[in-house]
């Protein structure tokens, strides 16, 4: 989906990988956002098993706020599943 990709570079923009990340181990957050794309929450739903890049992740989300909007509203969504895997592109 063009919309997540677009919110996926900007949180990659943001992240700092911790050290010691080891694999491509993968984090889910759920992000609920504002009309205008500001986050207005953030949880993990599935850690990546690392506690300090689960950290880093969320304060990435949150410096990305307003996230991009997508270019179609229709698709604009409340609530986004967010998956996150420090190695993908």
């Amino acid at each position: 989906n063009d919309y997540i990709n677009k919110i996926r570079v900007k949180v990659r923009g943001n992240i700092i990988l911790p050290l010691g990340v080891s694999g491509n181990p993968e984090a889910v957050f759920v992000v609920n956002q504002a009309v205008d794309g500001t986050v207005l929450d953030i949880r993990l739903k599935k850690s990546s098993g690392n506690a300090a890049l689960d950290a880093a992740i969320e304060k990435a989300l949150t410096k990305s706020s307003p996230l991009p909007k997508p270019d179609n509203p229709e698709v604009f969504s409340r609530s986004i599943e967010f998956k996150f895997r420090p190695l993908d592109d």
